[in-house]
């Protein structure tokens, strides 16, 4: 008890390197130099004569062959013969991902005002994690006691046909918490996550034999976008496990909460997954709304008889099984009197069995210019049926709209009106006012300017206003890109509310990544659905955008998957920082995307 308080003491009164002793450098790796696929290793870089750092090392570029989880630091002090020594270690955890022999060259390391060099490393990833008696270290978890599990509900499906892939844990031992490191985005796949918010549901399963507490940490719906083999890449998870010390002394100087244990962190890979898409046959109907499954229209005018230039709202309802989200507009071929607006369009979609369903509503704002009784519909629109195997034609009823009233252009109710008379035979002559000499011109003063110029201005604002709305209503980028700004505030307004009243903070993040993806799709006019963030990342620098604001916009995009899929709490210091940092990134890319 004693020497540990001296050793408390003497270490807060050392200086920040001990004089007369050397300075000295070294990198190694834990636990060894041979690590499995998906298992954590650690470069530990070992600063001796110091307690401190002016600048932190910058290791060399392992993304090769492993994934960074992070870094953390820790300090000792030993007396041995009245000598003092102290030392800084600076840890880095890795998961290994791919297999293979591998070299992590010298780095510089600047310490005790002098730059010095670490020496080679070299280690090995084999395919699995490594066997034998001297396999499993104090601290470590085996291989069958914690790992990850990927599975598709169908691994031979159509394009477009949904699937549901879920990711789930299973443990023999005590995980305390776990983070998802590596989520890989698919490519080929337009990706729905569908994962249950809060805490995951606890299961106990049994596994070749065994008895497993399991959970599922991430269900994703995938619609193929293309025919081809696709590869779902590993999904990487770091856990936070209680283990049995072999350290009786561990308890004693304050490094577990319970006599005996103390925490272990482990990383896992799931198994990669295989998905044969073939594609839809020929003979496909237009206009294809891109659903495989089941697809339902309908059709609802808010009124029956309006008056002409009157405004009423016609509802285009689609419903069914498969990806809802891609249904596009449906075809309206309305009479040619009909002024039509582009549509407020709202969609919901929720699992259903081994895929998608949902809902996607069309809301249009028509304005009948004549008087007449009006015929509209049936609207249709095919979709390929998985039951059947062919292509099949949703339509809705036929509407009819009764137009009353005067057509636009027709006679004008004209109100009287004019000049007040004093007499109604007599004007009298108003004495007084400003006399001007009779040889100055009329067109030199300025009033007769601006009222010469006046009907121009309004000729030239009204043939700007029809522009602007023949725009909106045929140009389907121009109407996006004038109201991608009010969408995305709107979205992040939405983030902000979830912010304050939700236990949870995935939602928050999941609507945050919402309104960034929407705003840079409907600046550029993409498909937001299925966007994954190389595509995003090559259209921003095609259009010129700064390569910091990319980056920037790629690390919120990677901070809200990560928090999305994290089992914690938002803290809500931690998210109004994050949505002003959000807020002032999306101002920055809309400017340079204008």
């Amino acid at each position: 008890m004693l020497r540990g308080l001296t050793l408390t003491a003497l270490l807060a009164a050392s200086p920040a390197t001990v004089t007369g002793q050397d300075v000295s450098v070294r990198a190694y790796l834990s636990p060894g130099a041979t690590v499995g696929v998906g298992r954590q290793f650690v470069l530990n870089v070992e600063i001796t004569g110091t307690q401190a750092l002016t600048e932190q090392p910058t290791v060399p570029d392992l993304d090769g062959f492993s994934q960074f989880l992070g870094s953390s630091q820790q300090s000792s002090i030993r007396m041995v013969n009245g000598r003092t020594s102290v030392t800084l270690t600076i840890q880095y955890r890795f998961q290994a991902i791919r297999e293979g022999t591998f070299d992590i060259p010298p780095f510089d390391v600047e310490a005790g005002g002098q730059l010095r060099r670490t020496e080679r490393l070299q280690i090995t990833v084999a395919p699995t994690a490594p066997t034998g008696g001297e396999s499993t270290r104090e601290g470590e978890v085996a291989g069958e006691d914690l790992f990850v599990t990927a599975e598709a509900t169908k691994t031979r499906v159509l394009d477009g046909e949904p699937l549901v892939v879920e990711y789930r844990i299973w443990t023999r031992v005590d995980v305390s918490s776990f983070t998802l490191t590596r989520v890989p985005e698919p490519q080929g796949f337009w990706v729905e996550d569908v994962t249950p918010s809060g805490q995951p549901q606890v299961e106990q399963l049994s596994r070749n034999g065994q008895a497993y507490t399991t959970a599922i940490v991430r269900r994703v719906v995938l619609v193929p976008t293309g025919a081809g083999e696709r590869t779902l890449g590993p999904v990487g998870l770091e856990a936070q496990v209680r283990v049995r010390s072999r350290d009786p002394f561990d308890d004693f100087f304050g490094r577990s909460s319970l006599f005996g244990t103390s925490f272990a962190s482990t990383a896992v890979l799931s198994n990669p997954l295989t998905i044969s898409v073939q594609p839809l046959p020929g003979g496909r109907p237009q206009p294809f709304s891109g659903v495989v499954g089941t697809l339902r229209l309908t059709a609802e005018l808010d009124r029956d008889a309006v008056d002409a230039n009157d405004a009423v709202t016609l509802t285009i309802r689609a419903t069914g099984e498969g990806n809802i989200r891609a249904v596009p507009p449906p075809e309206l071929n309305l009479p040619p009197d009909f002024e039509v607006f582009p549509p407020e369009v709202s969609e919901s979609v929720r699992p259903f069995g081994p895929g998608l369903s949902g809902e996607k509503s069309f809301e249009y704002v028509l304005i009948p210019r004549a008087p007449g009784r009006r015929e509209l519909g049936p609207f249709t629109m095919s979709y390929f049926d998985l039951g059947s195997g062919a292509y099949r034609m949703a339509a809705t009823a036929g509407l009819t709209l009764t137009v009353t009233g005067i057509e636009a252009g027709g006679p004008v109710q004209l109100s009287r009106g004019g000049v007040a008379q004093l007499r109604e035979d007599i004007r009298f002559i108003h004495l007084g006012g400003t006399l001007r000499r009779a040889e100055r011109m009329l067109f030199t003063g300025v009033g007769f300017w601006m009222f010469a110029l006046l009907p121009l201005v309004a000729v030239a604002g009204t043939v700007g206003l029809r522009r602007h709305r023949d725009l909106l209503e045929g140009d389907v980028a121009y109407a996006r890109g004038r109201r991608a700004s009010r969408v995305a505030k709107k979205r992040l307004s939405q983030a902000r509310g979830l912010a304050r009243g939700a236990a949870d903070s995935r939602a928050f993040y999941a609507e945050v990544a919402r309104a960034l993806r929407g705003l840079v799709a409907d600046r550029l006019n993409l498909a937001e659905a299925g966007l994954q963030a190389g595509e995003l990342e090559a259209h921003l620098k095609r259009h010129g955008v700064g390569e910091d604001t990319v980056q920037e916009l790629m690390a919120c995009l990677d901070h809200c998957d990560r928090r999305r899929f994290a089992p914690s709490h938002g803290d809500p210091a931690e998210t109004t920082r994050f949505l002003d940092r959000v807020s002032a990134l999306m101002t920055t890319v809309d400017r340079a995307v204008r």
